[in-house]
């Protein structure tokens, strides 16, 4: 594998994997730089309105890690005009891509898809828009209005996995398949959408087989970008309840470096890492201490890949 295959534009310092960057300004070329504005859509999700479940995924609560979480009664339109001129002030000139980022932002009718998006299609100041959603929330309509939009600005659909393994995402109450994963990917491909997706590094029960299954689908799906995150318990979920009874242990630091390394190492240089740590929010972190310290995480990651 071909993982430390060139050198980075301009410099001398070996490209041990493609940085999320490289795949913006490829998306973005007429900007130098692209920052994601995070927005709320006022979505629900099928795994707490009661159609796949009404208590969540075991380690997931929103408020930890999305910093619009509270925003769902403010207009899109609204948060557009709030936080753009502070992007503006901290990144002059930079390219900016709406993020629609709480819970599931395909889960609703299309129309009123349609009234959600649209601030943000119709902005002069953002270049393209990112959708967060599950893969068995992409119905064929709604791939057509994303398919339709993407005409207008560049769409990138993050569809998230967390883990390949079946049984996992049963026990971590997901309530989708690793084949529904699949389905929803290659269908968004066919209308032409960008895809990323994210997934978690230490779930209960997972080896370094499962981390390296998980790398491989994402291989082989062709996904543009993926962000890898280390399994951190947040309050308010059922994975913090089991994590105080001491029903599983977290990787260790050295551990989820190795983890990420052999991750990385399988994908290769055609899926773009867009991260590797896990910050968490509004002090709701329980554990582990380092899961947010992308400097440390990314240091002993790149001395692992170099080594």
């Amino acid at each position: 594998m071909r993982v430390f295959s060139f050198l980075g534009k301009g410099t001398n310092k070996l490209m041990l994997y493609t940085p999320y960057r490289t795949f913006l300004s490829k998306t973005f070329p007429a900007f130098r730089k692209v920052r994601k504005l995070s927005l709320n859509g006022g979505m629900t999700c099928p795994n707490l309105d009661g159609v796949k479940g009404t208590g969540g995924c075991s380690y997931c609560n929103n408020k930890s890690f999305s910093p619009v979480w509270d925003k769902a009664s403010v207009s899109v339109a609204d948060q557009i005009s709030e936080f753009i001129p502070l992007i503006h002030k901290k990144y002059p000139g930079a390219g900016i891509l709406a993020y629609f980022q709480p819970y599931t932002n395909t889960y609703a009718p299309v129309e009123r898809l349609k009234e959600i998006y649209e601030p943000a299609f119709a902005s002069s100041e953002i270049a393209g828009v990112a959708i967060g959603t599950r893969p068995d929330c992409l119905a064929d309509d709604v791939m057509e209005l994303l398919a339709e939009e993407n005409r207008r600005k560049p769409v990138i659909l993050e569809i998230g996995l967390q883990t390949a393994n079946d049984e996992t995402l049963k026990l971590i109450g997901r309530g989708h398949t690793l084949a529904e994963f699949k389905d929803a990917v290659n269908r968004a491909h066919l209308a032409g959408l960008l895809v990323t997706t994210h997934v978690i590094l230490g779930l209960p029960g997972e080896t370094a087989e499962d981390f390296a299954k998980t790398a491989h689908i994402v291989r082989e799906m062709g996904l543009s970008a993926v962000k890898i995150h280390p399994l951190h318990i947040v309050r308010g979920t059922r994975l913090a309840d089991s994590f105080a009874k001491k029903e599983f242990e977290l990787l260790s630091f050295d551990a989820y470096c190795e983890a990420v390394a052999l991750f990385i190492r399988i994908v290769g240089m055609d899926t773009a890492i867009e991260r590797f740590s896990g910050e968490s929010q509004n002090n709701m972190l329980i554990a582990p201490e380092w899961s947010g310290n992308r400097n440390q995480i990314g240091a002993r990651v790149e001395a692992l890949l170099g080594g």
